[in-house]
């Protein structure tokens, strides 16, 4: 089992109602299997009362929220997580991605960073310029997925950032973004370089 490739999608500790803590504890198989049994009869469409219900309806998993009660498990997770924790080998694998994935989420939280693929980083004057509107000037610059507007900086995203001189914009058309660099000018029409 490798999970470390790509951040965990289901919390088997969740899924089974079992406590997590970031020492490893001893949870006995009577424990895993009770736990298991519950799980399965909670979730099970034939068991569970209203179980039936339109899946279109049903809230999304947010890793933010502190509580999923409200998530219906498939008989599948419940088997995979009952499969997983049981195995002693499989668990403490399990237990280092879920450390780690828990680390790096609090570091991005902590430092504010968010990493985007396929980054391009570029001046302001490398992008098109429409002046077309009086009030407010436009920049752009196609991207690989075709579109000719894929990227779009407007005044106000740049006078909104313009403490630090630079925006992160991201393709109308696709997962790719784009850093863009400037200087802000002065009243005198001295730049600034931030």
């Amino acid at each position: 089992m490798t999970r470390s490739n790509h951040p965990l999608t289901q919390d088997y500790y969740e899924v089974l109602n079992l406590p997590f803590t970031e020492t490893p504890t001893a949870l006995s198989k009577q424990q895993l299997k009770a736990a298991y049994h519950k799980a399965l009869l909670k979730y099970h469409p034939d068991k569970a009362p209203g179980a039936i219900a339109d899946t279109s309806s049903l809230p999304t998993s947010d890793t933010n929220s502190s509580s999923h009660t409200s998530h219906r498990y498939t008989i599948d997770e419940i088997t995979t997580a009952y499969k997983t924790l049981s195995d002693p080998y499989l668990r403490a694998e399990y237990d280092r991605s879920l450390r780690l994935d828990r680390a790096r989420v609090a570091e991005r939280e902590k430092t504010g960073t968010v990493f985007h693929t396929g980054l391009e980083v570029v001046d302001l004057e490398d992008l098109a310029c429409d002046e077309s509107d009086a009030d407010a000037a436009l920049w752009y610059r196609g991207c690989r997925c075709g579109d000719e507007r894929g990227f779009l900086v407007t005044e106000q995203d740049l006078e909104r950032e313009a403490d630090h001189g630079e925006i992160v914009v991201g393709c109308r058309g696709c997962s790719l973004w784009m850093k863009v660099l400037f200087a802000v000018e002065d009243g005198d029409g001295d730049e600034q370089n931030t």
